[in-house]
């Protein structure tokens, strides 16, 4: 089979690889799309500290089953699924505390185990999310990104009608806690750097969207701010931005050896409460469900599509942030 092999130097090698068999409780799935986002090129450049060397990008994965192992009895061969990527192992004292995203012996696919951005993946039948048929085939991969966004929410605490929130960077989750902190009443602000990403802000909920949080009136600050660049310069302008007894949300990732300028003194003295999210924790069928309940227009989301073979044009995409989401397809 065909696969995208990411040696941590910047590129993608396709090359032709052993087609996978599986174990007794595993299934294959023919990759129809795989969603790419930023934590991609993180480990494409090599700066994804979690990620093994020579492996196969791609998380946000959605296809159909194949072939499966005697145990997988829920599935079916042409059952349509999406992976939930977090492989955890079971036993571990995180894992036991119900926090399988911080799963002392985490793997996940297309960071440690071969991912999406090839013809077939091999994963654990349990891993495999059967789509309800009411979710066009085009808004599969979107599942991940909205199960991150839940577990964003989750940390995050109760939104309240009325509450002001900002957030800062206008991508595919940017755009999606936009929408869902607009249904849970909240007044949202969005900013990002580029506009053609911004401008979009509006169709998600936004009241307000800007290339910078300057240009918007907020002599108060917000009462939530979330982060979701993984930007330093998005991190200090962000806490700054938050009100008196406010909250901070960090979401976008960052390189590991980041740093920012933070005043402890600032922190104390405002009362704010500061969380962060990785990944996703039990909120996979929980998106699954949400997005077939239409809780979001994968249309407008879904913006480009690009075969396989052409995958590195679907890489300098989201290198230049154009659009929002960008999957490989098959064909």
């Amino acid at each position: 089979m065909r696969a995208a092999i990411a040696d941590g130097t910047g590129t993608l090698t396709l090359t032709t690889v052993d087609d996978p068999t599986p174990g007794p409780s595993d299934v294959i799935i023919q990759v129809d799309s795989c969603g790419v986002c930023g934590t991609d090129l993180h480990i494409i450049d090599g700066d994804y500290p979690a990620a093994r060397t020579s492996i196969v990008p791609g998380h946000e994965i959605a296809g159909t089953v194949v072939a499966r192992g005697r145990d997988a009895q829920h599935l079916e061969e042409g059952d349509f699924v999406v992976v939930d990527p977090v492989v955890e192992c079971g036993h571990c004292l995180q894992c036991r505390s119900g926090r399988t995203n911080l799963c002392a012996n985490w793997q996940g696919y297309g960071v440690t185990l071969p991912g999406g951005f090839a013809d077939y993946v091999h994963v654990r039948a349990v891993d495999a999310q059967l789509l309800p048929p009411s979710v066009p085939r085009k808004w599969a991969t979107l599942v991940e990104p909205l199960s991150c966004v839940l577990h964003a929410l989750d940390r995050m605490g109760p939104v309240y009608p009325g509450d002001t929130a900002l957030v800062i960077g206008a991508g595919t989750t940017g755009l999606i806690l936009s929408q869902l902190l607009t249904a849970s009443g909240a007044r949202v602000d969005v900013v990002d750097r580029n506009p053609e990403r911004y401008s979009r802000a509006g169709h998600f909920g936004a009241h307000r969207a800007a290339g910078d949080i300057d240009a918007l009136e907020q002599p108060l600050g917000w009462d939530l701010v979330v982060e979701a660049t993984g930007s330093v310069g998005g991190f200090q302008a962000g806490l700054n931005a938050v009100r008196q007894a406010g909250r901070f949300h960090v979401f976008g990732v960052s390189s590991p050896d980041a740093t920012a300028q933070v005043s402890p003194y600032d922190i104390f003295a405002k009362e704010l409460a500061i969380t962060g999210s990785q990944s996703l924790q039990h909120t996979f069928g929980r998106a699954a469900h949400a997005l077939a309940a239409g809780v979001l227009d994968g249309e407008a989301l879904v913006t480009a599509q690009v075969p396989l073979p052409d995958i590195e044009k679907a890489i300098d995409l989201v290198r230049r942030g154009e659009g929002v989401k960008t999957q490989i397809t098959r064909s």
